[in-house]
């Protein structure tokens, strides 16, 4: 197949408020405020522009990466791209982050291996034989050559674990048996419920690259990265499933921003599509900097249920220095300080894809979503002090959510009622009211007037649920809602020193 749509020129990158650019362009153009599509196509391309940005230039330390800025950065980034644009062709002898030779290899019947038909670009995988469909986007429907670019960026990192892969493939290297029937998920999904993603976000797409950028000394405090060479897989693309390149990528810290989940190869009607290379999970020691992780092994999934901004204490913890944090999230503890220094603002973003897996297979079923959350935070304010008062916010928030959830369920015991489905509710439109006033709480936090004044909203957002979910319409009802109404005359109390201060 002929060279055609080089990623470096034509337009793919969906971009915020703004027409599909290209990497060039994308390099070239510090006005574009943010990457568009879903969540994990956010986070998957964010993860493709630092893979090109570390090759480009990896800061030595700090300081370094001071003198860069973000537009020196970019410099970098579109001189790597001039001198590599071979590299980045959709379709050719090289096609990008495809396995070339992939059409003339056969299965074990000696057929050539299927071409499956590529028509959903919203989800990292390919629609199972057997899928219902209820919507009118579930559609099969012809992509364009841009949406093919994002699908395959977005596939590497994020591919679901399944069954949909080319069946009866034999491996490339001689000797190898990891493959199986069901192939495994990407590094970066979570192959059980869904990883929770974080970084810190800039004013501009070439802003939050450059904030989120590794200079040497910091993967220097990583053993098993301290001597990658990062060189990433377009480069330098494996044989097969563990000859050495692919051995040298499933341990290299370019894989936890451009894996090879999957080997595949674009047609004009569809895609061939087969495993690639096996990652360890979390529980085999997977990290990489986006994860929020425990020294012991505990993982911050992805829960629409429990919105990013309730772990934000988490996500910070470490970058404070905070004694009993437990949870570290690298890309936000190791950058978050150092972004101080020269942003008036900074943004945290949380997301990924909530899933399940069931005998091997990661679907998106109920209640699974997309999660794509956004918080700023003013650097004037942080230090150990706003910190500690966001904690003791939080705390008290999450105590105030126990106080109606024991309201609610004493109310159905009285009545003799089911109760446990009521109750989650009740929390559910809690949690979505204060969500309202999440970036308030960060901003005023420290000012204890505005804290007791934000506490009294946060309070009738209780009363709210309670009354929505506990009528009074009857005496019975009555009774049990006057005695078991939420306790909250604690958490709107002033404090000595609040009322002192007002006066």
């Amino acid at each position: 197949m002929n060279n055609r749509f080089n990623l470096v020129d034509e337009p793919w990158i969906p971009v915020v408020d703004h027409p599909r650019v290209s990497l060039f362009e994308l390099f070239s153009n510090p006005a574009l405020k943010a990457i568009g599509g879903n969540a994990v196509q956010k986070l998957a391309l964010l993860k493709l522009f630092l893979a090109i940005a570390q090759r480009a230039y990896t800061p030595i330390d700090d300081q370094d990466w001071q003198n860069l800025d973000s537009l020196g950065l970019a410099a970098k980034c579109l001189e790597y791209l001039n001198n590599h644009k071979d590299f980045f062709w959709l379709y050719g002898n090289k096609p990008f982050l495809q396995k070339h030779d992939l059409e003339e290899r056969n299965t074990n019947n000696g057929d050539p291996i299927p071409v499956s038909i590529l028509g959903r670009d919203y989800m990292p995988d390919l629609a199972s034989e057997n899928d219902s469909i209820l919507f009118e986007s579930q559609k099969e429907h012809s992509l364009s050559d841009a949406e093919k670019a994002v699908f395959i960026v977005t596939l590497m990192n994020y591919s679901l674990g399944g069954k949909r892969v080319a069946k009866g493939v034999s491996p490339w290297t001689d000797g190898y048996t990891g493959k199986t029937t069901s192939a495994k998920g990407a590094p970066s999904i979570g192959n059980y419920e869904g990883y929770l993603n974080s970084h810190l976000l800039g004013e501009s797409i070439l802003d939050t690259i450059w904030l989120n950028l590794f200079t040497r000394d910091k993967l220097e405090k990583y053993p098993q990265w301290k001597d990658d060479n990062l060189i990433p897989p377009w480069e330098e693309m494996p044989a097969g499933e563990d000859d050495r390149i692919a051995r040298r990528l499933k341990g290299s810290f370019m894989s936890t921003l451009c894996a090879l989940s999957r080997f595949v190869l674009l047609q004009d009607d569809g895609i061939i599509y087969v495993e690639g290379l096996q990652y360890p999970s979390h529980k085999d020691g997977w990290r990489e900097p986006f994860m929020t992780y425990t020294s012991d092994g505990k993982i911050l999934w992805c829960n629409p249920a429990k919105k990013p901004w309730r772990n934000l204490t988490a996500l910070l913890s470490t970058a404070f220095n905070v004694s009993n944090s437990a949870f570290d999230c690298p890309q936000i503890s190791l950058f978050l300080l150092r972004a101080r220094k020269v942003r008036k603002t900074i943004g945290i973003w949380s997301g990924g894809l909530k899933v399940r897996t069931t005998a091997g297979d990661t679907s998106v079923k109920q209640t699974d979503d997309y999660i794509d959350t956004e918080i700023f935070l003013r650097t004037d304010d942080l230090g150990d002090p706003w910190f500690a008062s966001l904690e003791n916010e939080m705390q008290a928030l999450d105590q105030l959510s126990k106080s109606l959830w024991i309201a609610v369920n004493r109310y159905y015991e009285e009545l003799g009622s089911k109760r446990n489905p009521v109750i989650d509710k009740a929390l559910e439109m809690f949690w979505e009211l204060c969500e309202r006033q999440a970036q308030t709480l960060v901003y005023i936090c420290d000012d204890a007037q505005q804290r007791h004044r934000l506490r009294l909203t946060f309070a009738d957002y209780a009363n709210q649920a309670y009354n929505k979910y506990c009528p009074n319409d009857s005496a019975r009802q009555m009774s049990a809602w006057v005695r078991h109404a939420p306790y909250i005359l604690n958490y709107i109390a002033k404090k000595s020193e609040e009322v002192q201060l007002a006066n």
